[in-house]
């Protein structure tokens, strides 16, 4: 049965001889009693107690809840306090209770009228027989959705948190808010590698970088682990922490045909963020993202390079922005059977410039994707995500005299040279731990290729973005 939709197991009771309640028994015969299973016909007490026994709830025909009122109004019972854990399909085995002398049964009238089923015996089984018959409507009540049906998301206009997709694809974050109370503790690894060089669109070869550059990148690894944590203290707020720790490496190669790698690794900007919910019903949701990164992250990262040891590295291979920034953005998620979907956008807004003089270039990322649920337990998603990425702002001091070089040190060094624009498709993968000692326990794997890019160049381009992670929420 559909939530939502409540039944009621009532007798359907019929007056024979005229739908007013009859005169007292003294002057006129007992009426006629119709159920669906029969019709039975008294013509004293006795007769009665026996005919009214033959009702069982298996008989009594279905009737909408607003009867329940009724019934309790004219036969004085009440329901009775049920297992809502019993299903409807239950019902019919359930045997009405045996007659018990204590059970109490007050005469009835109406308009100065008896009820003609004044009789003590009769009384007591025609209220054992209600209050089954409420004990089952309860029943039917109480009887919770199937969650495996294809259309479970459908029959409640409720979000269902505890679906695996009811978080969205492991490399989007600040996706989903969480009921008051709630803590949840999550972990992501994210690793991307770059390799060759772009100006636009076009593709440019190490040779042709180096006509114009002393050095050029061959590629890049950036791996990330994204330490996070989010607390609720309402059912509209909640509160997220981000602390990720950066490992980057870059090869290269001089004009003179050497090869290097440089290496950098450390804390990045500690991000802190605010999600407020602004909608929720319709099995959909908003929240608003209001986050803020602060500068923990190092801009003095140093390795050796041809030029010498201990010199500080280009842009790129820094950890952090060494600026405050804003990072505002809204969120919208939805559910429908065995699918969901949602999208999100989010900025980054850079507040002045360092103390180097500089600031990274601002960002916007526009995010959209739809998730399958196959199971209890997995779903998979795809996603789609589209970023575009300023050029720097102002120039690190201690970068700048490799400028005045001819030609020009390297492109990374350039502040000009950082800006451009992505799209990329990403394939998902999202399982919810059911039952087991990792029960409540999400684990979560995202690979992405970019479909476009066009890039400030020579830049090196994307090749992949692999995001795996683990979740866990819970109320202390």
């Amino acid at each position: 049965m559909s939530g939502g939709l409540i039944t009621l197991v009532f007798p359907k009771l019929s007056w024979a001889e005229t739908p007013s309640f009859p005169q007292p028994r003294s002057t006129s015969p007992e009426p006629t009693l119709t159920s669906t299973a029969e019709t039975v016909t008294s013509t004293s007490p006795n007769s009665a107690s026996q005919n009214v026994q033959d009702l069982q709830p298996a008989n009594l025909e279905v009737r909408s809840v607003e009867n329940i009122a009724d019934a309790a109004h004219l036969f004085g019972s009440a329901p009775q306090a049920i297992n809502p854990q019993i299903h409807a399909e239950e019902i019919n085995a359930i045997e009405t209770p045996a007659i018990s002398p204590e059970v109490s049964f007050s005469p009835l009238t109406m308009s100065g009228t008896e009820h003609p089923f004044s009789d003590a015996s009769s009384e007591r089984r025609l209220s054992e027989v209600l209050a089954a018959g409420f004990q089952n409507a309860t029943l039917l009540a109480d009887a919770p959705n199937d969650p495996e049906g294809d259309e479970a998301g459908t029959r409640s206009n409720k979000w269902d948190p505890g679906r695996p997709d009811s978080h969205a694809p492991i490399g989007v974050m600040g996706d989903h808010t969480h009921s008051k109370s709630e803590v949840m503790l999550s972990y992501r690894y994210m690793r991307m590698g770059m390799s060759g060089n772009l100006d636009g669109r076009n593709n440019l070869t190490p040779e042709e970088v180096l006509a114009d550059f002393q050095i050029t990148p061959l590629r890049m690894t950036t791996e990330m682990h994204m330490f996070g944590a989010m607390y609720a203290p309402t059912d509209e707020l909640t509160l997220m922490v981000m602390a990720p720790y950066v490992i980057k490496s870059m090869d290269h190669l001089t004009r003179m045909g050497t090869n290097f790698t440089t290496n950098s690794e450390g804390f990045g900007d500690i991000r802190l963020s605010g999600l407020y919910k602004v909608f929720d019903r319709s099995n959909q949701r908003i929240h608003f993202n209001a986050g803020i990164s602060f500068p923990t992250g190092s801009i003095s990262e140093k390795d050796a390079t041809p030029a010498g040891p201990n010199q500080v590295l280009p842009y790129p291979m820094q950890t952090g922005s060494g600026t405050f920034n804003l990072m505002p953005g809204i969120t919208y998620l939805g559910q429908a059977g065995s699918w969901s979907w949602g999208g999100q956008g989010m900025g980054t807004i850079r507040l002045g410039r360092n103390v180097q003089e500089y600031r990274l270039g601002n960002q916007l990322s526009l995010t959209a994707w739809g998730a399958r649920k196959w199971s209890k337990s997995i779903s998979t998603s795809l996603r789609l995500k589209g970023r575009i990425l300023g050029n720097n702002v102002g120039e690190d001091p201690r970068l700048a005299p490799g400028n005045l070089l001819e030609p020009p040190l390297i492109p990374t060094i350039d502040p000009e040279l950082r800006g451009g624009s992505r799209v990329d498709l990403s394939v998902g993968l999202n399982f919810l731990a059911q039952k087991g000692f990792l029960k409540g326990h999400r684990f979560a794997l995202e690979a992405g290729l970019p479909i476009f890019q066009s890039l400030s160049g020579p830049q090196l381009e994307n090749d992949f973005t692999i995001t795996v992670g683990w979740q866990k929420a819970f109320k202390p």
